[in-house]
């Protein structure tokens, strides 16, 4: 199934990962600052879907607080660690085409 015009992944290519196609990656995101971003510190087992539903109501956000920080896979991120959470109107805005 092709990805929603409206995804991020919408015209990325595919990739063969174990004679799978997939379109799993990281996508080049370009960096961006914003003076009203929270700096949140990782307690216990929190997931990015539980921080984005906690920042901004909606857990299917949880990419954007991914993107946000691209220097470490969102699975690796340890308790006492920091991550940068993007202002909500950053969040919800849609991508320009």
């Amino acid at each position: 199934m092709a990805p929603s015009i409206h995804s991020r992944f919408y015209k990325v290519d595919k990739v063969a990962v174990n004679n799978t196609i997939s379109l799993a990656q990281r996508i080049g995101v370009p960096q961006e600052s914003y003076p009203d971003s929270l700096i949140h510190t990782i307690v216990g087992s929190e997931t990015l879907d539980q921080l984005a539903a906690k920042y901004y109501g909606r857990e299917d956000l949880w990419w954007r607080i991914a993107d946000a920080n691209p220097n470490r896979f969102a699975l690796e991120w340890q308790p006492g660690e920091t991550l940068v959470i993007p202002p909500l109107r950053v969040a919800t805005r849609m991508p320009r085409r």
